[in-house]
């Protein structure tokens, strides 16, 4: 125990507490802390703005007030409360996102964002014994119906949160292990392990978006570190066909879930028929008021009665609802933002790398955003985690470190 508290404080030990508190709605274990979500970003906020020397991020303020004036110009339905879930997503910003930075947030979100990976990493892994041990922790522990905790949580609360926190842990995984090969010419067999693990519970979640934006993310990874060697990349992408082929009848057992969901949709009208319609919702606002949007956190268009009633919503793709709630006057800015940090190179070019880990992450949440709304949800945990990396991501380009790819 000494041990493990010797390296949470060497490592960070307020990243390590926030994590915790981000953790709280994604682990079912944690559930009953999820109180500390919004907590942790209110006490947060209160630190960053007593933080001395901060820097103002313009593309960054100029969408927040992209956000406010869609409110103003739109006057979406009081349902939505929009204003309240703009200053709720306003602390997610100012803790996370490069909205506010100086030396020593930025330190702290590279700590964050490392603590984040690890609980992915854990996540993937103990979720794959789970499925042999039998436990879907929902529906354990919880008697939770599968249309409220999906097909095979692990230790997730729902499904739909086990794909994409495993993908992101491969991700993170296959970074590291490509660093170190890179590097050093070695290669860890527990890691590989790990990644295997994660691997199969994306899988086993069923959740496509999740399993696509892994594999480009992937690829991305591959390509970036191996692309001044034609012919390396040309052996491994070889060798990664051979070994997916090999592996095909060990990989169908865990998909089992993801091809009957992909058969049911196809019946149903197409790969993503349940998207679709969601998807024609966001065009259809977005075309009827293209500058400055329908409204932060609103629909205009609501195909499902129950929005009405509740205010929850259901964008079903978090570009489509960016451009759709804020026009162009919140989309623009937005994907600036995005496309900046992932493109960037964050290091001298005498360190090697050509990305840093948090530019990974932020490929594969690129990739998954399609399908997903989560983007400007606070309250949604991978919305947290995706600023989470993008913060992350401009942290690394701004931080001066001696070795700053040595993420333990």
């Amino acid at each position: 125990m000494k041990k493990i508290l010797q390296y949470i404080r060497n490592h960070g030990a307020w990243a390590f507490a926030f994590m915790i508190a981000m953790a709280s709605p994604i682990l079912g274990p944690l559930a009953a802390l999820s109180p500390l979500y919004p907590l942790a970003f209110a006490a947060g906020t209160a630190v960053v703005l007593l933080t001395r020397n901060l820097r103002i991020s313009l593309p960054m303020a100029f969408l927040v007030l992209a956000c406010a004036a869609s409110i103003i110009l739109a006057n979406p339905l009081p349902i939505f409360q929009p204003w309240v879930r703009l200053c709720y997503s306003l602390l997610v910003f100012i803790v996370l996102s490069p909205l506010l930075s100086s030396p020593t947030l930025e330190e702290f979100r590279i700590r964050l964002y490392e603590w984040v990976m690890r609980l992915s990493v854990f996540i993937g892994v103990a979720s794959f014994f789970c499925y042999f041990a039998g436990i879907n922790y929902m529906t354990t522990f919880y008697k939770a119906s599968p249309g409220t905790a999906g097909l095979f949580g692990g230790l997730t609360v729902q499904s739909m949160l086990l794909g994409p926190m495993a993908g992101v842990g491969f991700i993170h995984l296959l970074y590291r292990t490509l660093k170190e090969m890179m590097t050093y010419g070695t290669l860890s067999l527990p890691r590989l392990f790990m990644m295997l693990a994660c691997l199969c519970s994306v899988l086993l979640s069923a959740s496509r978006g999740a399993f696509l934006a892994t594999a480009a993310a992937s690829g991305y990874l591959f390509f970036m570190f191996l692309k001044d060697k034609p012919h390396q990349l040309l052996k491994t992408g070889v060798c990664l066909l051979l070994v997916s082929g090999a592996a095909y009848p060990l990989m169908g057992h865990f998909a089992s879930g993801m091809i009957s969901k992909q058969e049911a949709n196809e019946k149903s009208g197409g790969t993503f028929s349940s998207r679709e319609i969601l998807w024609n919702d966001r065009k259809r606002e977005f075309l009827d008021s293209p500058v400055y949007g329908v409204g932060f956190a609103s629909q205009r268009i609501v195909s499902y009665a129950v929005s009405l009633r509740t205010g929850v919503i259901e964008p079903g793709t978090s570009y489509g609802a960016i451009f759709a709630m804020t026009g162009l006057l919140g989309g623009l800015p937005f994907m600036y933002i995005l496309l900046t940090n992932i493109l960037k190179r964050p290091f001298p070019r005498r360190y090697g790398a050509p990305v840093s880990p948090a530019q990974a992450t932020l490929v594969f949440f690129s990739l998954h955003m399609v399908t997903e709304g989560y983007a400007f949800a606070a309250g949604a945990s991978l919305g947290a985690v995706f600023w989470c990396s993008l913060g992350a991501a401009a942290a690394y380009r701004h931080q001066i470190h001696t070795h700053p790819l040595e993420i333990p």
